[in-house]
């Protein structure tokens, strides 16, 4: 939407629909977000857009908005998928009235559900794993690659957006082990590091022996084929790569993707005993309530309780 003449009153403004477009344009532009981010709020604003045009809504009230979200409830949609359509309409229309081009319709609004606690990845046991990496046989260039970067995550926790920015600078020395420096999600620099267990990194080392020709500002994990030989790979390539490797083990489950890496070296450490602010510093997260979750779901395993429950009802049938 844009401004029809110099001035526009919030009170009086009568918003057309087939200006949203232009509005939504400027808000992107305004947003200082990833661009990963902003791809994600286009996409939740346009769905709002179509919402509107679909049902005839030339002057959108609070109501339409929240009749939007129920309809997605109603059509399945996870609570993450409309808690980020909310939050993308809310943030929308909180600038829309701060630019006094539309009132804030969608102020306080709630989208109606809660996101489970739990994650909705499942993670790996340790035989899991161990068969995970042991699956990615051969001596290619593309196989020693892929074995070093699902070991990588397994074990240090990173996140595929995290073996997609690493550089193979930031593979580095300190005494006698090597850590690798990463940026995270939402962040905008490599302050934090990880070290890499010395198994993993002497499979990093065999990769990058036999790929050879590299600088040390190229991308630590690179492409292998004759057309894209050392170009950094997209999180969706790295994605596929593991989800396809899960798979060659057996493992084809919707819980299970690149993510339940992640999640299998947090149990993991619990599970080992490593102390929770040792895994928190780990996995780089700013709140110890999210460690917490792995711990809760570490518990809830050992959690028998059922078994103990048709043990004492079953021995009487």
């Amino acid at each position: 939407m844009t401004k029809a003449t110099s001035t526009i009153s919030i009170e009086s403004t009568a918003v057309k629909v087939q200006t949203l477009d232009a509005m939504i344009n400027s808000w992107l532009s305004f947003i200082r977000v990833s661009p990963k981010t902003a791809s994600t709020y286009k996409i939740s604003i346009r769905q709002w857009k179509k919402y509107c045009v679909n049902n005839s809504i030339n002057n959108p009230a609070r109501v339409d908005v929240a009749n939007f979200l129920d309809g997605l409830i109603v059509a399945g949609k996870s609570a993450a998928t409309v808690n980020l359509y909310c939050t993308a309409i809310k943030l929308f229309y909180r600038w829309t009235a701060l630019e006094n081009l539309y009132p804030n319709i969608a102020d306080h609004l709630k989208s109606g559900v809660k996101s489970s606690a739990g994650h909705k990845k499942d993670a790996l046991t340790a035989e899991q794993g161990g068969k995970l990496i042991k699956s990615i046989t051969g001596n290619r260039l593309v196989d020693k690659r892929n074995r070093a970067i699902v070991a990588l995550m397994i074990t240090a926790g990173l996140r595929t957006i995290e073996i997609s920015r690493a550089n193979v600078e930031d593979l580095i020395q300190i005494g006698g082990s090597w850590y690798l420096y990463v940026q995270g999600k939402g962040r905008s620099d490599r302050a934090e590091k990880v070290l890499i267990a010395s198994q993993v990194y002497d499979l990093i080392r065999d990769y990058l022996d036999d790929r050879k020709k590299y600088a040390t500002d190229d991308a630590l994990f690179g492409g292998c084929s004759p057309r894209n030989t050392g170009k950094r790979l997209s999180t969706q390539t790295i994605s596929k790569m593991v989800k396809s490797t899960l798979k060659g083990i057996g493992l084809s489950s919707k819980r299970l993707s690149a993510h339940s890496l992640r999640h299998s070296a947090a149990c993991q450490m619990i599970i080992s005993g490593v102390e929770l602010r040792q895994v928190q510093a780990v996995l780089r997260h700013k709140n110890i309530n999210t460690t917490l979750i792995y711990l809760n779901e570490v518990d809830r395993l050992k959690n028998v309780a059922e078994q103990t429950a048709a043990n004492a009802f079953f021995a009487n049938i």
